[in-house]
């Protein structure tokens, strides 16, 4: 349970910071720069976001689907208490 819980959370975090990013930088370059220009600066620009991005938003989905599997495990065995009468 711990590690289903975990898992679905870290990844779900994962891709929705990785694609979050990816628009941002897309909606930077296309809004401040002509066509071209933004074509270049984002085939150059997304490698570089990929390399300062993704091991943060891999620690961060890490904490974050950690915790969210502690308390899964938590209301889990509470709740199995509470239904056991103790």
């Amino acid at each position: 349970m711990f590690e289903k819980a975990a898992l679905l959370t870290a990844n779900t975090l994962y891709a929705l910071v990785i694609g979050v990013g990816v628009i941002w930088l897309a909606w930077l370059c296309l809004a401040n720069l002509p066509l071209w220009a933004a074509v270049l600066t984002f085939c150059l620009g997304l490698p570089l976001l990929a390399l300062v991005a993704a091991p943060i938003a891999a620690g961060g989905a890490l904490l974050a689907g950690v915790v969210v599997g502690l308390v899964t495990l938590i209301s889990g065995s509470s709740a199995r208490k509470i239904r056991s009468g103790g």
